[in-house]
């Protein structure tokens, strides 16, 4: 399921830029307003933040909304391996058929130029 995929990449970004910030969970849950337990949750992918907290967040560890939105950009292979994870049998013969199609073309191109 995508959202439980986005909550657990969201959990990863703020995790990485807390680390970034030398701060400890505990540090950055005074400075949001939040309990420890509530960042350890969040940082695990186990709960989004609200609205008001997600502000607080990246207000506080200095995130640009533009640092998140290209997250899935940056790390193609751990997005491809987050798709397959919650995949079913059918949606792995689907992805195959539809990378080995890609995978053709490529090379088609390639010996083009």
């Amino acid at each position: 399921m995508r959202l439980e995929t986005d909550k657990k990449i969201l959990g990863q970004i703020i995790r990485k830029y807390r680390k970034m910030k030398n701060y400890t969970q505990f540090q950055l849950a005074e400075l949001v307003g939040l309990n420890e337990k509530q960042i350890s949750r969040i940082e695990a992918g186990q709960n989004y933040p609200t609205y008001i907290t997600f502000a607080k967040l990246i207000e506080a560890l200095e995130i640009k909304l533009e640092d998140i939105t290209s997250q899935d950009k940056e790390n193609p292979k751990q997005n491809i391996e987050n798709i397959l994870k919650n995949s079913s049998e059918l949606e792995y013969s689907m992805y195959f058929d539809i990378l080995k199609s890609v995978k053709s073309n490529l090379n088609l191109i390639k010996k083009a130029f």
